[in-house]
């Protein structure tokens, strides 16, 4: 991985990988930040790279297999070629009779994927069209992948998030037959997602709703927990409904400089953060990984419950994103 510690740019080409012929209008980003382009007509890119940001270089387009680089080289042109995806009978998925009609299912989908908080009720995916649902009746599992990048306009936090959703899935202890009583065990979702601010300069109004989500985000909380500032942050941990220290339930083990941290919970402990909420967090590996800009890995064996687990796409906040604290210095 590159470890060059100040700004500079990253270039390329991005080509067919039949054909050889450029791609003009790929999209070329660092996953979940704002950090992102397009090709010219040439297949071209050049790109601003912060190697502090610890993500994924990602390239994709419409009819084109997803590239993944967690790895590239800063110092010499790239030369990336994407494979066309094989043709899916995706019709055949789309009308099969799985018991749910498409609105059920979108109405699930808009709920658990965007969130029933504000900033989720404030947000749209674009291309509903572009989503296939199933509904498995043997595991009780609603399943989406899409035909293409789906684009979600969040109307509070005013950002357009372009993702190539690679998993969704939410899991149900029980459904009933009218689907008036649908109970949740789980949801989890997977994929990368490219932050456009809506507003060039973002207003006031704008710049204290982003705050306001951040100050009660997983962001924050992983930011906390990955510089070791939970209790100066705001955030108490609970065995039941008993306060216990932090560091005799949670242990944080740094990684190199500044790099990261292994974290290391044996129990489900619960949380409740400055302004009263309560979640609680549950980790099915022995420990999981945090960079210093939050992003964790094994997000699937990651479990949060309560406040944190409620949150969702239109609660998102770009992994580069800033707060008035983090200019402070605070975090």
């Amino acid at each position: 991985m590159a470890s060059t510690a100040y700004s500079q740019e990253i270039f390329g080409y991005v080509y067919d990988s039949e054909t050889q012929e450029p791609i003009e209008g790929a999209s070329v980003y660092f996953d979940k930040t704002t950090i992102g382009t397009a090709t010219n007509i040439e297949g071209f890119f050049k790109l601003n790279y912060d190697a502090t940001i610890d993500s994924p270089l990602i390239i994709s387009f419409i009819g084109y297999e997803t590239r993944v680089m967690p790895e590239f080289d800063v110092e010499e042109s790239m030369e990336i070629y994407l494979r066309e995806k094989d043709a899916i009978l995706d019709e055949v998925v789309v009308i099969a009779d799985d018991g749910w009609t498409r609105e059920e299912k979108i109405e699930e989908f808009r709920k658990h994927y965007l969130g029933e908080s504000v900033n989720g009720k404030t947000s749209k995916v674009m291309n509903e069209e572009d989503l296939i649902l199933h509904f498995d009746k043997t595991k009780n599992q609603l399943r989406a992948s899409t035909k293409a990048p789906i684009l979600i306009k969040n109307r509070s936090l005013k950002y357009d998030i372009i993702v190539d959703l690679k998993e969704f899935e939410i899991n149900y202890n029980f459904v009933s037959k009218n689907k008036k009583r649908l109970d949740v065990n789980y949801v989890y979702y997977s994929g990368s997602n490219f932050f456009k601010s809506l507003q060039e300069q973002p207003t006031v109004r704008t710049i204290a709703k982003r705050n306001e989500a951040y100050e009660t985000s997983l962001l924050h909380f992983m930011r906390s927990l990955a510089q070791e500032e939970l209790r100066d942050n705001g955030y108490r941990v609970y065995m039941g409904n008993k306060l216990v220290p932090t560091k005799r339930f949670i242990s944080v083990v740094p990684v190199g400089e500044g790099n990261g941290v292994w974290v290391r919970s044996p129990e489900r402990v619960n949380l409740m953060d400055e302004f009263g909420n309560q979640s609680s967090i549950e980790s099915f590996v022995d420990e999981f990984f945090v960079d210093h800009y939050g992003n964790h890995s094994f997000p699937e064996q990651v479990r949060f419950g309560g406040y944190l687990g409620s949150l969702r796409m239109g609660d998102a906040l770009p992994l580069d994103f800033v707060s008035k604290d983090l200019e402070k210095g605070k975090i």
